[in-house]
């Protein structure tokens, strides 16, 4: 999934106009970043089952809200919060379609976080086994995909986000 397919969904789920096909199946929210519960370094320490207790969901819509709910907890603050600081470090690009739609604050912090506002951020679209924070959640999770890789630029920081299908058996 790329950036504005990514957005769209976050605009859909904002008005409640969620697409069929991302609505069942088997999704797992996963991260990597300091003191984030989701991060895959927890995968094998905890187990994947633990860890799907933690992070499993029954939609796309319902990963990227574990995300945002892990991001906060994480930082202990609100939304509204860093989306003030987001915008006091310079202006979001409100008129990218479809981020005017995005009105939610955990939305639009999802949002502005996978435009690069919090640090620059690369959409993987291939090669995710690449990935040097989230890549090796492939070989713990063998029948996964990722539908969407968000990954910082390194070195500029520790941090990435990704929604696995689960046993979808499509490509990698």
């Amino acid at each position: 999934m790329d950036l504005d397919e990514a957005l769209r969904c976050l605009a859909e789920a904002e008005g409640d106009q969620r697409r069929p096909e991302l609505c069942g199946g088997r999704y797992l929210a996963v991260a990597y970043g300091e003191g984030l519960e989701l991060d895959v370094s927890h995968l094998r320490a905890r187990g994947v089952e633990e860890f799907a207790a933690r992070g499993g969901a029954a939609s796309f819509y319902e990963a990227l809200d574990l995300l945002v709910d892990d991001f906060l907890a994480a930082t202990g603050d609100t939304a509204e919060d860093l989306l003030d600081r987001l915008d006091d470090a310079g202006p979001a690009n409100d008129d990218r379609p479809p981020l005017a739609d995005i009105v939610s604050p955990r939305r639009r912090l999802l949002a502005l976080i996978l435009l690069g506002s919090g640090g620059p951020m690369d959409i993987v679209t291939e090669r995710f086994k690449e990935d040097s924070y989230l890549g090796d959640a492939l070989a713990d999770l063998p029948h996964a995909r990722f539908v969407l890789l968000a990954s910082a630029e390194p070195p500029n920081q520790d941090f990435a986000l990704g929604v696995l299908e689960l046993g979808g058996g499509r490509a990698h």
